[in-house]
């Protein structure tokens, strides 16, 4: 069950608790794709909108930036919870040996936590970091996107070989954890197969899994919710709007959306985030508009009926999307 929790800018903003003694806020603003700069003022802007959880990654080179925008937002470090992310064996200069990669993956986490606090002090430890995305054993020395490996194409990213290696990476966020330089550990794009080997000898489970979930690719793409659920993991969707986190017409424009919204003088992409959270899930936006951000945040005042998130889960117009993009569940 959700939580509440009051900020200077909204009245009441839900928390869900991922972990024995961490409320995380169920909506994040994110910043992908953004530069120091860019990432800096959104989240001022975020902020200032009422948002108390910003979401970052190593990969995404702007953490220094998110650290500024903490410290010029002048927000307590009790009042607002950060995530960010340490990417998989193989991947953004990371060892593909598991062994390796496990030393490899605590100093990042270190690495993580000095760049967010060298502009916003305050943090001394962060709130959630997530595993980015599987191990791709196979990457070329100095691979750094995941898309250019042959993980992602083949949809290998739980191979035997790079479920070894994730079970030695997730040993790693154990001992960050152990070490009190994190509060709360999970995953990002794990499809079921990959949760299972790492579940089959964690120590500490994973607290939440970060995956591509959105109105159209049905209520429940591959079991993810529902084995989600089974062991006690929260959901979160970083493309709530669709179309690879940049948006979809469909979600942003078609005739089911935008009528349901009308129905309760909201947007349709406050419908579609409205239905990730009557699943449970937890969700990351992204904008630097501050009246998109304010949008983004005002979810807590209706309720979709039945019908309507019965029709928003028979939508199949992103069936072909999958909650992960570096490994997929075997046909049934």
């Amino acid at each position: 069950m959700y939580a509440l929790m009051v900020s200077a800018a909204i009245a009441m903003v839900p928390t869900i608790e991922i972990a024995t003694g961490v409320s995380m806020p169920v909506v994040a603003a994110g910043t992908w794709q953004y530069d120091n700069a860019t990432a800096a003022a959104s989240v001022v802007a975020a902020i200032k909108e009422g948002f108390t959880h910003i979401d970052t990654a190593f990969s995404y080179k702007n953490q220094r930036g998110v650290g500024a925008g903490l410290a010029r937002s002048g927000i307590a470090r009790n009042s607002v919870f950060v995530t960010s992310k340490v990417s998989g064996c193989g991947l953004y200069g990371l060892p593909v040996d598991g062994e390796e990669c496990e030393r490899a993956t605590l100093a990042a986490v270190r690495e993580d936590l000095a760049e967010l606090s060298f502009s916003y002090p305050a943090l001394k430890k962060i709130d959630l970091v997530l595993l980015h995305e599987p191990p791709c054993v196979t990457a070329p020395p100095g691979t750094q996107s995941p898309l250019n490996t042959t993980c992602f194409t083949n949809r290998t990213g739980c191979s035997p070989a790079n479920c070894a290696a994730l079970r030695h990476q997730w040993s790693a966020m154990e001992s960050a954890l152990a070490a009190g330089l994190i509060r709360a550990a999970g995953v990002s794009n794990y499809c079921t197969v990959c949760l299972k080997a790492l579940l089959s000898t964690a120590r500490v489970p994973p607290a939440l899994n970060q995956v591509q979930l959105h109105v159209g690719m049905g209520p429940d793409p591959q079991g993810t919710i529902s084995m989600a659920r089974r062991h006690g993991l929260t959901v979160q969707a970083w493309s709530p709007l669709g179309h690879g986190g940049h948006g979809s017409s469909s979600i942003l424009h078609g005739k089911l959306t935008t009528a349901i919204g009308a129905a309760h003088n909201k947007s349709a992409a406050q419908v579609a985030l409205k239905w990730l959270l009557s699943k449970g899930a937890a969700v990351v936006t992204k904008s630097s508009n501050p009246a998109h951000l304010r949008e983004n945040i005002d979810l807590f005042d209706f309720d979709l009926s039945a019908a309507e998130v019965a029709a928003l889960d028979a939508a199949t117009f992103a069936k072909d999307d999958t909650p992960s993009f570096m490994c997929n569940d075997p046909d049934p």
